[in-house]
């Protein structure tokens, strides 16, 4: 196991949010990103030792961080997120966009936001899905399209 120097300062800064125990940078950053990929890969609130092992960081400190916070309990092949408000609050989000998206598609178009935003980002101000982007990333397919391709890669 690395001391906490190798591990750098994301395990020796803690976050507490209400309801949740102090946490590390590091473990409420794999918390939120194991959340979102098992949403993605279709199984909500279990992250598998596949997407772990994928990740370039070390997670075996952060893991069991999670663990020992009683956040996460070991299943075979994964993790089940055990503390699930914050799994249930990005469902949620996800199944409005969704919908929100959809009725868009429905549509036919997208609702530019104003567009006097500093950043560059011109927006959906229905579903909120980027129609001009400041990096040239990916963006709205006409029509009330979905986000198209990257044209960066």
């Amino acid at each position: 196991m690395a001391d906490a120097d190798a591990l750098g300062d994301d395990h020796t800064t803690f976050i507490r949010f209400e309801g949740m125990p102090a946490l590390s940078h590091a473990a409420v950053q794999l918390h939120t990103a194991g959340i979102v990929n098992s949403i993605q890969d279709g199984h909500p609130g279990f992250v598998s030792d596949g997407y772990l092992n994928a990740i370039a960081a070390e997670t075996t400190t952060t893991v069991l961080e999670l663990e020992a916070a009683g956040m996460w309990e070991r299943r075979d092949g994964g993790y089940l997120v055990v503390a699930d408000d914050m799994l249930k609050v990005t469902i949620d989000f996800n199944e409005k966009t969704d919908r929100l998206e959809a009725e868009c598609a429905q549509r036919g178009e997208h609702l530019p936001s104003d567009g006097d935003d500093e950043s560059g980002w011109v927006t959906c101000s229905h579903c909120t899905i980027p129609l001009k982007r400041p990096d040239g990333g990916p963006v709205a397919l006409p029509g009330g399209g979905p986000l198209g391709p990257d044209p960066r890669q």
